[in-house]
């Protein structure tokens, strides 16, 4: 049997062996007689330690690398290299100690081991050496001090920190300012040294020993922090105004007594260097430190520094959890609460780690500390409507269980809204019908609440939970309802529940249309929203066959206008039994077989839609209400644009739309209406300006629908015109250019059949072919190139600029094909054929270079002048590189 062994393997198992080899020799004996029979040079050892330490360094092998280097400092090596080497040691001591700070025996180990290495190495006991020990001490005090300040009756832990922080905040103070001192004595003594390698190497170890100076001062700065709090020092003392101070001169934010203008007038945030970790969250640390020494708009100006400098977005987001960490920190709670109040109403949009534990705060503190006074328990109630409005309930939940939180004594929509989720939790576990009747009404009520008017997302997500309600307790029409209503505001923030809330309202709908066919017109609407709306996701896919099933079942189309036609005003269901009237009207003309059968409808549902429009009050109408009269006024219109109404009425339509339009909020399906038809109107009016306008709106809000074609092709042709009219069109527009023409052919298709049926899906897909060359973008342009050569095999144009791009992306064999192809069709001795026979030779040479030796032959037997230009010193250039 056989075995094989990689490289890789055979390093791992030699570097192992060396190690094991490493630890065994231990004892002064066998080092005293390796010593005696090692006849290498110093320099080789060194050299030696150097490859071998950068193996086990791959190898992620720490412990390895310190008997390594205690092994070597063992032995007779120089003086410069056994500092070097002590100074590695120390190092990797301290990374052990720092990466298992809160592993007791782990840590105790390594401390050991360091006190061994210092008493055999007493000259590696440095000041530089100790601050980088005390990181391990500073790691296990921040932990606890978090315990605490997390925790106020953990009191444990607060003993710890101020135990650790009293030992180790004077001394990092102390390392620092004579570790301070020695770097400028050092930069003194190196700015009298002549230049040369020396110079350098001092001026490097200097700079390095500038770091241990950071080091010290950031974590001293956090430890008198700390220290302050551990000691119940609210208020300004000495270790705040050392913790301002050092923070401040690590960040080069010092103030000088003869100083005309504060500091934060000089600060520069794009010159702080605010992108590295350490310096944002010494920002950080100076905002708290300003608010614990009661400068509270320093503190608020550190924090409009941290955020409008290049601080990586994770720290950005956390600002204002640590701005109000700092005011509570500092027992001011009356400002934090007021700060959490605005911070929260503000919130719209996406959740963040920084929002959630901001919410979290505001909630745990104001809970808890607010008992007895109700402007703090605001503070909490503040904090769970955060976690609302970011979809945390559960964690809200959990926060109003475990302080005892009355619901029945708080108001507004978002409590009645975790009130409605906490009843719907416990309806889901018991699946009582009364449970969820409790859920439905608490839900409702907080839909009621004026608050829900003005946050789109919450109130959708609230619509999502009361859907789930309807139509548990089998209330299906209301469930259909209010899942369709929740699409609207949650397809932007959550598209996955978006798309689930749409298929929940088909299938609630769905189920009422055996008996009610005007419920099945609701389903199709639905499903024909979900296609345009998600035209990726699985459901969208089978969209089409519901479709059709659910327009096979309605029955007779007549009878069901007939008895949507005689529902009275005072039905509750009278505005949606009209605007399905409306709906089963326009479906009805489509189906027409005659025009006079198609204008006595399109009559019919102009007066449905002037009765609607007339009963629309203008100051109580609901959204849902002006949104459907808006789509049936832009049904009228466009019939009138059919010629089915009088032609007037097309744009009379259109400008009343417009009104009800503008009332809707932006994310309303009829505003994609309206500029559809409004583009149509102004095209018809050679209002260039106009479509224009309409045209770009589509482009960004009706990506998907059948509504961005029209946009598409207006926004396509005004590309084509601006690049015919510049020699040197710009990057980004020859990008625009190819991302309409790609989108365009995603409606237009880009088959075979297709491309051979419908011109226009031929000119775009070339189009966007020739943007994609003129880009370089070669992938794309021959993944379009390819289905045109599909489509039209013989076409000499999309043979040659697909031959063209397979040769650039070195797809030889299939460029070949193409060339031989034209070589056959095209004219001897045309440019076009000099053009083919160069390709055809140029791939043969990085395929078959014999062939191409023989094609060659051939050729200069035919054409002993080359060619014509500029085709013969190209080919001639090519034959010498054929020939060797």
């Amino acid at each position: 049997m056989r075995f094989s062994i990689s490289s890789r393997t055979v390093s791992y198992w030699l570097v192992c062996q060396a190690a094991l080899l490493l630890c065994a020799v231990q004892v002064p004996d066998a080092f005293a007689q390796a010593q005696i029979n090692d006849s290498r040079t110093p320099q080789q050892m060194i050299e030696e330690y150097h490859r071998v330490d950068r193996y086990l360094s791959k190898l992620k092998m720490p412990d390895q690398r310190l008997i390594l280097a205690e092994r070597y400092l063992r032995s007779a090596i120089p003086a410069q290299q056994r500092e070097e080497l002590l100074d590695t040691t120390s190092q990797l001591y301290a990374t052990q100690l720092m990466t298992y700070a809160d592993d007791p025996a782990r840590s105790k180990y390594y401390l050991d081991q360091v006190q061994k290495f210092l008493a055999a190495n007493p000259s590696a006991d440095k000041p530089a050496l100790q601050v980088m020990l005390l990181q391990a001490d500073y790691n296990r005090g921040e932990a606890a001090a978090s315990r605490w300040l997390n925790d106020p009756t953990d009191t444990a832990s607060q003993t710890v920190a101020l135990e650790i922080f009293k030992k180790i905040a004077p001394k990092l103070v102390e390392y620092h300012k004579s570790i301070e001192k020695q770097v400028e004595q050092q930069y003194e003594l190196i700015d009298r040294m002549p230049p040369g390698p020396t110079r350098e190497s001092r001026d490097q170890a200097n700079k390095e020993l500038e770091g241990v100076v950071g080091r010290a001062a950031f974590f001293g700065a956090w430890s008198n922090y700390y220290l302050a709090l551990a000691e119940g020092k609210q208020t300004p003392s000495d270790y705040s105004k050392t913790a301002i101070r050092l923070f401040r001169e690590l960040l080069d934010l010092k103030e000088t007594p003869n100083q005309s203008s504060p500091w934060y007038e000089s600060a520069d945030p794009n010159r702080m260097a605010l992108q590295q970790e350490w310096r944002a969250r010494a920002l950080i640390g100076l905002a708290m430190a300003e608010i614990l020494d009661n400068d509270v708009p320093d503190g608020r100006r550190c924090i409009e520094l941290l955020e409008s400098g290049a601080t990586s977005v994770e720290i950005a987001d956390q600002s204002d959890y640590w701005f109000c960490r700092g005011l509570i920190n500092a027992g001011k709670l009356t400002e934090a609460a007021s700060f959490g109040k605005t911070t929260v109403q503000a919130f719209h949009g996406d959740t963040s780690p920084g929002k959630t534990s901001l919410c979290v705060l505001l909630a745990d503190t104001g809970l808890r500390a607010g008992k007895e006074d109700p402007a703090i328990h605001e503070m909490g109630v503040q904090g769970l409507v955060g976690l609302a409005k970011l979809g945390h309930h559960s964690a809200a939940i959990q926060l109003i269980e475990k302080y005892e939180v009355d619901l029945e004594k708080t108001s507004g929509f978002y409590m009645m809204w975790l009130v409605g989720q906490q009843e719907f939790a416990k309806a889901e576990k018991s699946k009582a019908p009364a449970d969820y009747r409790n859920a439905q009404k608490e839900l409702r009520d907080a839909l009621a609440a004026p608050e829900a008017k003005s946050d789109l997302l919450s109130a959708s997500e609230c619509r999502y939970t009361l859907g789930w309600c309807n139509y548990r307790l089998e209330e299906f029409a209301e469930a259909g309802r209010s899942f369709q209503d929740s699409v609207a505001g949650l397809k932007g923030p959550n598209p996955g529940k978006a798309v689930e809330a749409a298929w929940m309202a088909f299938v609630a709908y769905q189920t009422l249309a055996k008996d009610e066919p005007r419920f099945g017109l609701r389903a199709v609407e639905v499903l024909e929203d979900l296609k345009r709306d998600f035209p990726n996701h699985a459901y969208a896919q089978k969209a089409d066959y519901f479709i059709a099933k659910l327009q096979q079942s309605r029955g007779s189309m007549t009878s069901s206008i007939r008895q949507l036609q005689g529902i009275d005003a005072s039905d509750p269901n009278f505005w949606s039994a009209k605007f399905d009237l409306c709906n089963l009207l326009r479906q009805q003309i489509d189906q027409a077989s005659s025009d006079d059968e198609k204008k006595s409808l399109a009559r019919q549902l102009k007066e449905v839609a002037d009765d609607l429009q007339s009963r629309l009050s203008k100051t109580s109408a609901s959204n849902d209400q002006t949104s459907g009269v808006a789509r049936c006024l832009l049904n009228v219109a466009d019939l009138a644009r059919k010629d089915l109404l009088g032609n007037g009425d097309f744009a009379k339509y259109v400008g009343a739309a417009k009104t009800l339009v503008s009332k809707l909020p932006a994310e309303d399906r009829a505003w994609v209406d309206y500029h559809y038809q409004a583009l149509l109107l102004a095209r018809s009016q050679k209002n260039d300006d106009e479509v224009a306008s309409h045209a770009d709106w589509l482009l960004v809000h009706a990506k998907g629908t059948p509504y961005e074609q029209s946009a598409l092709i207006v926004r396509a042709l005004e590309i084509d015109r601006q690049v015919a009219a510049s020699t040197m069109p710009s990057n980004e527009l020859l990008k625009e250019g190819f991302d309409i023409y790609s989108r365009l052919i995603k409606h237009l298709g880009a088959n075979s059949g297709q491309l051979q049926q419908n011109k226009n899906a031929k000119v775009a897909c070339s189009k966007a072919a020739g943007f994609a060359e003129r880009l370089q973008q070669w992938s794309d342009a021959a993944s379009y190139l390819r289905m045109l050569v599909e489509a039209f095999p013989n076409e000499q144009d999309y043979l040659q600029r697909l031959g063209r791009v397979e040769f650039t992306l070195k797809n030889y064999n299939q460029s070949l094909g193409h060339w031989r192809t034209l070589l056959i069709g095209l004219k001897n001795g045309s440019p076009e054929w000099f053009e083919a026979k160069y390709y055809q030779l140029a791939c043969l040479r990085q395929t078959d270079l014999n062939q191409a030796k023989t094609v060659l032959q051939q050729f200069e037997l035919l054409h002993p002048d080359w060619g014509s230009p500029p085709w013969a010193d190209k080919i001639k250039a090519l034959a010498q590189q054929i020939s060797g």
